[in-house]
């Protein structure tokens, strides 16, 4: 009898035991937080060519002119100078010929501010085949907004879908080019930096 009571009591304070593990309980609450490197993505074209179109040929009719002439030729005339040639469809009269290229860079990552600053220098600033020149000036980086040597614009994360991709615009001189062809020699930089 007295094993069978003791058998009893064991199961009681087994039984007592097993409840009160299954209701303790504890928790704790732990804050979390990131911190984002600064980190810049520069998307750009290492080689540019730029393919001007223009008729092939064009022949223009300066009306009439009277030539004085004798046995030995002719003595005068009125002839053609610059002053009054006529136009042709293709003119290029010495002034810059301003260049608009779209989408030729892009930038995306994470700054401090959420921008990033992006420049232009231009390394080299002519362009030539034998001596022939295309000389490159007022070189300006755009993101549709603005434009400049030097702007600033926003990174909107590290997403390729979400990058700002933004153009070059360039003046050029045709003004000492004499050749078709190719002319090469020009050269920018563009650099991203996070602010």
């Amino acid at each position: 009898m007295t094993q069978i009571k003791n058998i009893i009591i064991a199961v009681v304070i087994l039984t007592g035991l097993s409840s009160r593990a299954l209701a303790a309980s504890a928790s704790g609450t732990t804050n979390v937080s990131v911190r984002v490197p600064e980190f810049i993505v520069l998307h750009y074209f290492s080689a540019i060519t730029m393919n001007f179109d223009a008729p092939a040929a064009e022949s223009l009719n300066e009306g009439s002119d009277d030539v004085n002439a004798d046995w030995n030729g002719a003595t005068d005339g009125n002839g053609l100078d610059a002053q009054s040639l006529m136009s042709a469809s293709l003119e290029l009269d010495g002034t810059a010929t301003t260049l608009k290229l779209q989408n030729v860079w892009a930038v995306r990552g994470f700054s401090t501010s959420g921008n990033a600053k992006i420049t232009i220098t231009a390394a080299n600033d002519t362009m030539s085949n034998g001596d022939s020149r295309i000389k490159v000036s007022n070189i300006k980086v755009s993101d549709g907004a603005q434009s400049g040597s030097s702007i600033t614009t926003k990174l909107n994360g590290i997403a390729k879908d979400r990058a700002t991709t933004g153009g070059i615009e360039m003046d050029l001189d045709f003004s000492n080019t004499t050749r078709a062809g190719s002319h090469t020699g020009a050269q920018y930089t563009i650099t991203a930096t996070t602010i």
